[in-house]
């Protein structure tokens, strides 16, 4: 972020994500980052209501150019600004107290963005908001391929709580609803304990691909993860990352935390396989900060960071 951005947020008050424009009429631009302020899908440890905030105040004063990975290997690569004609369209207006209300409200905006050409990346809430961007892309472009970092499955059967959504339930409907191509489905980071096998044999029969960590460190099957990953992206693609998926040692204030995660440059490198498909994603979201829960400030910082990959 340069000088200039920096003390007209400072001036203002405002703090749009990484500086960008603020624009909540959608028009045609490159993407738009959304922000949504709900987590009335959360079972437990709510807070992911104020994830957009706590995002957009960790990214004031960060820069928009990511550093290479390696520079001491010929010249890097040096290309514009990874925000370059992105905007920032505010909070999706989503209410708190219903989720099928603010699910039809994150599908409405995901979709009046989309029409205008422009790409959506989601600052959550929580997960069960994915499904609403699903919904409103599948729309326009039809079943999707969808890589997935988390530590949940996330396809669970909701009878057990009543609804047939929440945030353990969205990949489930996606399925059922076609919204995404199961044979494009890659899921990376899975470990959280379970109390049945039901998730994932339904997964299983689906065709989704499903990683642990473990084997995601596999160098006997690292041919395989590239093979999986590509084919996410043989067609329109969209990317969700739960911050769960990573280790808590690194993001503890999350609803869900599992030991055990993924390090910050294990998910990096599942964000950059992206980058090797034939079209960038369509959309894709970073889900389930929860700002009230301790360590919040380090988890903001880490998740910007990987926004800032995500949008390279």
């Amino acid at each position: 972020m340069s000088a200039e951005v920096l003390m007209r947020g400072l001036r203002t008050g405002l703090t749009p994500f990484l500086g960008l424009p603020l624009c909540l009429d959608p028009r045609p631009a490159t993407g738009v980052v959304l922000g949504v302020p709900c987590d009335a899908g959360v079972i437990n440890r709510p807070g992911a209501r104020l994830g957009p905030w706590a995002l957009r105040a960790a990214s004031m004063g960060l820069g928009t150019h990511p550093m290479p990975e390696r520079l001491r290997e010929g010249r890097p690569v040096l290309g514009p600004a990874a925000t370059v004609g992105w905007l920032d369209g505010g909070n999706i207006p989503t209410l708190p107290i219903s989720l099928a209300e603010a699910l039809e409200a994150v599908q409405a905006t995901v979709g009046a963005w989309a029409m205008n050409g422009c790409r959506t990346l989601l600052l959550g809430g929580d997960h069960s908001f994915t499904l609403g961007a699903l919904r409103a892309l599948a729309r326009q472009h039809g079943p999707l391929g969808l890589l997935h970092v988390d530590a949940h499955p996330d396809a669970a059967d909701g009878a057990a709580w009543g609804t047939a959504i929440h945030h353990g339930t969205w990949l489930r409907q996606a399925i059922e609803e076609e919204l995404v191509d199961p044979e494009r489905v890659v899921q990376a980071g899975l470990r959280a304990p379970r109390f049945d096998d039901e998730e994932l044999s339904f997964l299983q029969e689906a065709g989704v691909r499903m990683w642990t960590p473990a084997d995601l460190r596999d160098p006997l099957l690292a041919l395989r993860l590239k093979e999986d990953l590509a084919s996410v992206g043989q067609g329109p693609a969209y990317l969700s990352l739960d911050l769960d998926a990573l280790d808590p040692i690194l993001v503890p204030a999350v609803a869900e935390p599992v030991p055990g995660g993924l390090s910050l440059a294990e998910t990096l490198r599942l964000i950059h396989a992206a980058r090797q498909w034939p079209e960038p994603w369509l959309g894709a979201d970073l889900m389930e900060l929860a700002p009230t829960l301790e360590g919040a400030e380090t988890s903001a910082l880490v998740a910007v960071h990987l926004a800032l990959h995500l949008l390279a």
